[in-house]
């Protein structure tokens, strides 16, 4: 079984509008930057599923305040729902299907027949002139998956008992309860231990003998006399009449109760208390122990966990969710991996989920993107959006690539604009020349991706989904096969798939017959002034094309002395082979370029076939004061440039900024 999806309504960020978020049967990632919710979902499920009271307790800031609101009101409503999913129940899985709880009777069935349990936590809190108000809350098991449902006729009430079921494992960003954590996984262990009466016995025996022995030291024996007439002198009863020191418990459930781990780092190394370890080795810990409880368990529902465990009668969750919040905080990315790598091991069974909440691309790396959900907060209303990622169905080229290109550069999640480039040229290019001309465009939240050439239509298409605003830097090559308007013919079809209306994109040039005759009618078309108008009309649809050939072309035209600057022992270009063969190809076409043009083709040859063009950029521009890049710096980069900008810092008339 497995948590199948959330609803949340006015619970902290999540205003009145119920916002749904799907889970994965196994991990499910929660990525966005700092306050957008992350923390929030992880908190609804403590109120449904935690293991203590305190975090099962609902508070008055739990409650959503919206932004505009001026009058407090004299009560507030929220509601935290959970689907279970039972997809052991489509199995014909006898052992499987034992996992699941007796007490879930209280089904409801989808429109595939698949049974789902439904749990609804509904709580108001009421201004009763205290500090913090009262707080109500119920938990039902509702019988139908409708939005409306009836509270007397569809709603059960769900006692603490069969609530715990289902138990959350929280391990906060802040590590101050993973102590409190670890002692609540021993318990769920030592329960289930058949204690032996050999042990009982030595207990009793031999801790009788340490109790009688502690007593008689005479530091203590003084101690305890001096007490014991303090007590006397105010205690007349005739019960609880002497006081005394028992430093162990002779009873085993309490024994058990105090037992603690220590690490002992070798033959010769001295043992270390859990205290005298760091964050991130408690965190490897707490991972490792709720990794060890969740394996004995599952041993002992199959019933192969062998002697000394109770099997029968013992009362074990039948889904424990782990939720671990940003683990980079504490640990060095050394052990992300492993962290991951355990994770999807114990969640292999179907007793355990797991919930991550990260901004570590060493850990998005590492999870399918089919598992990530994107969190956003609206600026209109300061309430929390999810979104999963929008990846290509099916097992084509199209999905293959975006999958992997999001594993690859995960800082597109996180970005508050993407540059899709072509090749590596535009990540050194493009923040250097922002630099010189003093936009404050950071890398940590503007992200250049060299992914636009292949498939852009998808990746629009996933960053619109996300709402992450974007643009497309491309070559045009003209000369190149394929090039010039067929890039342009290219784009229009991209766009055309991604939405747009094709009235938009061709204006008066769209023919009669529609939009595929349209395309057509740029195969073979001559190279005039008319394509350089198609180039800046695309800027519309936030696609800029470097002109005419590429970037490498544009910067090595832009500055050419800087460019052709030959360092101390470097020869230079060959000057006598044909440049323009070279770099447009045998299958190019060198008439949209004149005889001025050949030893640009020579150069570019020289610095960058053959060579690492992102080095070659680096080496000059680093030679380049700010002034002089300024000045020169090619048109499309700059109207690119004050694209993005544009939208990371609106005019300050136009950003409409919440009251506090």
């Amino acid at each position: 079984m497995y948590i199948e999806k959330v609803r949340i309504s006015n619970f902290r960020c999540f205003g009145p509008t119920p916002e749904t978020i799907a889970f994965d049967p196994s991990i499910t990632a929660f990525i966005g930057t700092n306050g957008t919710g992350k923390t929030a979902v992880m908190q609804a499920l403590l109120r449904l599923f935690g293991v203590t009271y305190e975090q099962r307790r609902l508070r008055r800031q739990d409650f959503h305040v919206p932004l505009d609101e001026t009058t407090s009101p004299s009560e507030r409503m929220l509601f935290i729902e959970v689907v279970l999913a039972f997809p052991e129940l489509d199995a014909n899985d006898p052992v499987a299907k034992a996992t699941v709880p007796e007490f879930f009777n209280h089904m409801a069935t989808d429109d595939r027949g698949h049974l789902k349990c439904r749990l609804h936590l509904k709580s108001t809190w009421t201004d009763d002139g205290s500090i913090e108000g009262a707080t109500e809350q119920r938990l039902w098991a509702v019988t139908t998956l409708s939005d409306d449902f009836d509270e007397e006729k569809d709603c059960h009430e769900v006692s603490i008992s069969n609530r715990s079921q289902v138990q959350i494992i929280y391990v906060p960003a802040v590590r101050d309860g993973i102590s409190q954590v670890t002692a609540f996984l021993k318990g769920r262990l030592w329960k289930a231990i058949t204690w032996s009466n050999e042990l009982r016995e030595m207990l009793g025996d031999t801790g009788e003998i340490l109790n009688k022995k502690f007593r008689s030291e005479p530091g203590v024996a003084s101690i305890t006399a001096t007490l014991k007439t303090r007590w006397q002198e105010i205690h007349f009863a005739g019960t609880d009449a002497e006081p005394l020191f028992r430093p162990i418990d002779l009873q085993l459930e309490e024994f058990i109760k105090k037992v603690d781990v220590v690490f002992r780092s070798d033959e010769a190394g001295k043992d270390r208390n859990m205290d005298d370890l760091s964050d991130g080795q408690r965190s490897l810990f707490h991972l490792a122990m709720t990794a060890a409880t969740l394996d004995v368990e599952d041993k002992i529902v199959s019933g192969s966990v062998g002697d000394g465990f109770q099997t029968d009668g013992i009362v074990l969750p039948a889904l424990t969710v782990i939720a671990v919040e940003e683990p980079e905080n504490n640990l060095a990315p050394f052990y992300l991996s492993r962290i991951i790598r355990q994770i999807k091991d114990v969640t292999k069974s179907s007793r355990a989920q797991a919930l991550i909440a990260s901004h570590s691309s060493s850990i998005l790396a590492r999870i399918d993107p089919s598992m990530i959900r994107h969190f956003q907060l609206l600026r209109k209303d300061r309430t929390a959006k999810i979104k999963g990622i929008l990846i290509p169905d099916g097992e084509d080229d199209a999905a293959k690539f975006i999958r992997e290109a999001v594993r690859t550069y995960p800082e597109i999640y996180f970005a508050r604009f993407v540059i899709l480039g072509e090749g590596s040229s535009e990540e050194v290019i493009i923040p250097r020349l922002a630099e010189a001309m003093n936009m404050h465009i950071d890398r940590s939240f503007v992200a250049v991706v060299p992914l636009g050439g292949r498939h852009v239509n998808h990746l629009w298409r996933l960053l619109s989904d996300l709402k992450i605003p974007y643009a497309t830097l491309l070559d045009l090559d003209t000369g190149r096969a394929g090039g010039g308007w067929g890039r342009i013919k290219t784009v229009c079809s991209e766009l055309i798939k991604n939405g747009a209306d094709p009235k938009a994109i061709f204006g008066d040039e769209l023919l009669p017959a529609g939009a595929d005759a349209s395309l057509d009618s740029f195969v073979g078309r001559k190279i005039d002034e008319s394509l350089s108008e198609w180039v800046k009309n695309l800027r519309k649809f936030n696609v800029f094309f470097c002109a005419p050939l590429d970037i490498d072309w544009t910067m090595l035209s832009a500055f050419p002395e800087a460019y052709q600057h030959l360092e101390t022992g470097n020869r230079g270009p060959v000057m006598t082979i044909d440049g323009k063969m070279a770099v447009l190809g045998d299958a190019g076409d060198p008439l949209p370029y004149g005889a001025d043009d050949e030893d640009m083709f020579r150069w570019y040859r020289y610095l960058f076939l053959g060579r690492s063009k992102p080095n070659a950029h680096l080496r000059i521009l680093s030679r380049l004061d700010n002034k002089a890049i300024t000045a020169n710096a090619p048109e499309e980069l700059i109207a690119l440039l004050e694209h993005v900008n544009a939208n990371i810092f609106p005019k300050i008339a136009e950003v409409k900024t919440p009251s506090a």
